[in-house]
């Protein structure tokens, strides 16, 4: 069913292209009604939804992709106007905040980014004109945030049922993509690159007498990963794991890296190790540097980035009973120097942001033998809070 949809969204997506660039069908010169053109890319953007509120409008759907490629104009347009009727009895041709919102009601509390409720009307930047553009951006990032929720949710099912197992998680790493590779997915979808790097992750920690988990969610700022911590994805038993690592901030800085935001970011991240330090005080934090990133080093953040994790540093050397700094950004970085830069590996680092299986190999070959020191070490119990400027 999965791949059929996905087929089915090909060819829409074809048509809406022919259609939308002026084109017309080719039987007889009639062009796709803009009515079908709503109703078809809305169905687009919620093609992989699983609410049953779903199900009429796709089933209405296929009839109209099947009559369009019979080329049928008279067809469409008949077809079009029932299911523009049928989104419109159900309440669901563009399902409203208030709607969505309650939809997930039962799972607890939203983040204030989430469905463009935050400060700055969640992370869809509003731009006079290009109307249909603006609605299709709306469109992804609604369908973007209910992946993301699905993915917290299923992270927080996964600690419940962990909890009340017989072997608790030893290790856990959270973070963005770079720690979701670990489990092949991307914003909880598999995903080819991160396949490759399912095979490191068995070989280095699977395979350990330690049992470890990683709880990373493509496109996390410091500030999502903070509010997943406060909304049950911390271990709640009796038993708290040994290490947490956590490797954030890559996110936070791209379109602004000015040295007052990277202070920010630090700060945000320092919030996070303090949560976690509040309520698991044994347990030891690995702090992991945010890696480089772009085509060439240094670069347009790549001030910032130091910054960062110069911080992070200063934070782990006036804490060493619990935090531990590991960096290995330099491993990414070629050895010569091109008018005063190094490349960024391609093949450690194919896309300039995200490790290959060859890259994340490096970066596990770095943690498994501090984590196997670790291990059977408590951290310090301190809740004195360091500020670092």
């Amino acid at each position: 069913m999965h791949n059929s949809r996905h087929a089915a969204a090909l060819v829409v997506a074809a048509i809406l292209f022919a259609c939308t660039s002026g084109a017309s069908l080719p039987s007889r010169g009639a062009t796709l009604p803009q009515q079908a053109v709503g109703s078809v890319a809305w169905l687009l953007t919620n093609i992989n939804s699983q609410e049953p509120m779903y199900t009429s409008l796709w089933t209405r759907s296929k009839e109209l992709f099947r009559q369009v490629l019979q080329q049928n104009t008279d067809a469409v347009k008949s077809a079009a106007s029932e299911l523009s009727a049928l989104q419109n009895a159900t309440g669901s041709r563009e399902p409203d905040n208030a709607t969505r919102v309650a939809m997930h009601m039962r799972h607890g509390n939203t983040p204030k980014w989430f469905l463009g409720q935050g400060a700055e009307g969640g992370r869809v930047a509003k731009k006079e004109g290009y109307r249909r553009v603006l609605r299709r951006q709306k469109a992804n990032q609604r369908n973007t945030e209910d992946q993301w929720l699905r993915c917290h949710r299923r992270y927080v099912a996964e600690l419940q049922s962990n909890t009340a197992s017989s072997a608790p998680w030893d290790v856990l790493f959270y973070g963005d993509s770079i720690m979701e590779s670990w489990r092949g997915t991307f914003l909880g979808m598999p995903w080819g690159p991160f396949q490759k790097v399912l095979p490191i992750w068995e070989g280095n920690f699977e395979r350990q007498p330690y049992k470890s988990h990683a709880l990373g969610i493509a496109g996390d700022k410091a500030e999502h990963l903070l509010w997943r911590l406060e909304n049950g994805e911390l271990p709640s038993g009796a038993r708290h794991p040994k290490i947490v690592g956590v490797m954030i901030g890559t996110n936070d800085l791209v379109d602004n890296c000015t040295m007052q935001h990277a202070d920010q970011t630090a700060q945000s991240i320092l919030d996070v190790y303090h949560l976690l330090h509040t309520k698991l005080p044994n347990t030891h934090i690995l702090s992991l540097a945010i890696l480089p990133k772009g085509e060439t080093w240094p670069n347009r953040c790549s001030d910032a980035i130091l910054s960062v994790n110069i911080q992070l540093q200063a934070f782990a050397e006036l804490n060493p009973g619990y935090v531990h700094f590991v960096d290995v950004g330099i491993a990414f970085l070629g050895d010569a120097l091109v008018g005063g830069k190094k490349d960024v590996s391609e093949a450690l680092m194919p896309d300039s942001l995200h490790p290959s299986s060859v890259g994340m190999r490096i970066l596990a070959t770095r943690l498994e033998p501090i984590i196997r020191r670790l291990i059977s070490t408590p951290a310090i119990a301190s809740l004195d809070r360091v500020a670092v400027v």
